[in-house]
């Protein structure tokens, strides 16, 4: 198994599932939020990668939230509606820390707002 991936537990109806997922912890990207897709995940529009990044990163992400300081929203994601989420990420500077990729291919990662000088 290469040093990025990582074998990940799933329980799924009392059976145990492995499989193997890749791992970009490190990795960040930034760029402007655009079409909210849930209370919780969103499209970035990347426009700038961290020298040194692990993972490959599309001009286009699909973005599932797993933490958050984005100020506006509540605390407590399953406060999160969509448009408390389109409010605070449609248009602004975003930078996301990567955790992961999820099996579909959307990133799982913290969302900031970024100061657009020093990202």
């Amino acid at each position: 198994m290469g040093a990025d991936l990582v074998p990940e537990t799933i329980f799924y109806h009392k059976t145990n599932i492995q499989k193997t997922v890749k791992v970009t912890m490190g990795d960040i990207i930034w760029g402007n939020g655009s079409n909210v897709l849930s209370a919780s995940s969103f499209v970035l529009n990347v426009t700038h990668r961290k020298d040194g990044n692990r993972g490959d990163y599309s001009d286009m992400e699909k973005i599932t939230v797993t933490s958050a300081d984005l100020p506006g929203m509540p605390h407590n994601m399953d406060d999160w509606t969509e448009g408390s989420l389109r409010t605070c990420v449609v248009d602004a500077f975003l930078k996301c820390e990567v955790e992961r990729r999820d099996e579909s291919g959307t990133i799982m990662g913290k969302i900031s707002h970024s100061g657009a000088g020093g990202y």
